[in-house]
């Protein structure tokens, strides 16, 4: 051991974090600031202020679209235009995948006999099955994507029956079927993508042949979505193709952040709350920048940085790097 190593301090041991102190009762019924506060009206002053500018910034957006369901809305010059995004067949093509994975959801995880509740469910899905599979020849269906979704539903009756008789299905059997099941299934999904693509193309290449260069600059879109949307939203994906955007949903890509043009909704499907986030962004970027010399500062909890020191040092632990987006 060397001189200077011999006089260097023992490290210090980690401190455990403070203990809270027992809370009080009835916190929470007393927290929030009433209105007759000053300081509560003083907040709600900032909150109307808001909502009044993020108005006039969604004015003076347009042209802007969202996706909503089966919908394409676009705002334009003071107006209101509607188009389908998707057709009937998308829908047809999901609620047959839909078969096999309720068929599944109804069988796994199950050990011994089936009860009376998953019987009663599966007689019905039975005879779902048998009055959809009547009219399959009336729905226009391609002979291949008839074939597949008369395979989908026998394959399913068969399991369905099996089970039925025997009281429950084996697990490597049921594994076997939803196996079995995913060439037709991702076929499916397949002429579901582009169903959509192709009918929200249609949609808005219509309006943009109408708009002037200037306007197709700076349109923008916003597609309303469930929470915690899955990777890959179709509709976030042909909106940032077609604006030139970073090409959301490619799974390589997730972490690549995405551009100013396309947004999504989460956990709404109201018109007025999805273009209002469209304006909400565009509005948060200026005052970002303006108090903090950084554009996307108020795309994460104004309060994440002052979070992370104070969580590093009551728990002596940094953080892990941030994640290097994988190569294309």
């Amino acid at each position: 051991m060397t001189q200077n190593a011999a006089q260097e301090p023992p490290e210090a041991a980690p401190q455990p974090p403070p203990q809270p102190s027992a809370p009080p009762q009835g916190v929470a019924a007393n927290v929030a600031l009433d209105p007759a506060d000053p300081l509560g009206a003083l907040n709600q002053a900032f909150l109307d202020a808001y909502a009044a500018r993020r108005e006039a910034v969604l004015a003076s957006m347009e042209p802007i679209i969202a996706q909503i369901d089966d919908s394409l809305i676009l705002r334009r010059g003071g107006q209101r235009f509607e188009g389908p995004a998707r057709t009937r067949r998308y829908h047809e093509l999901k609620a047959i995948a839909h078969v096999p994975l309720a068929l599944h959801a109804i069988l796994s995880g199950r050990r011994g006999a089936l009860d009376g509740g998953a019987r009663g469910r599966m007689a019905e899905l039975r005879q779902h099955i048998a009055a959809a599979a009547a009219g399959l020849e009336d729905r226009g269906f391609t002979p291949e994507q008839l074939a597949r979704q008369r395979r989908l539903l026998d394959v399913s009756v068969a399991l369905l029956d099996e089970a039925t008789a025997a009281g429950g299905v084996a697990p490597e059997a049921l594994a076997a079927f939803a196996r079995a099941q995913t060439e037709d299934l991702l076929a499916n999904v397949e002429d579901a993508a582009r169903d959509q693509i192709e009918t929200m193309h249609a949609t808005v290449e219509g309006w943009t042949r109408q708009m002037s260069p200037e306007e197709r600059e700076r349109l923008r879109a916003v597609v309303a979505a469930s929470h915690m949307a899955r990777p890959g939203n179709v509709a976030a994906q042909y909106f940032s193709v077609t604006l030139g955007e970073t090409w959301q949903g490619r799974f390589d890509q997730e972490g690549v952040g995405p551009g100013k043009r396309v947004l999504i909704a989460e956990a709404t499907f109201d018109e007025a709350e999805a273009f209002a986030l469209l304006a909400t962004h565009a509005l948060d970027a200026r005052v970002a920048t303006r108090f903090f010399s950084d554009e996307v500062r108020m795309e994460r909890d104004l309060l994440a940085d002052a979070a992370e020191r104070i969580l590093a040092r009551m728990f002596q632990k940094e953080p892990d790097p941030p994640a290097q987006p994988m190569e294309t």
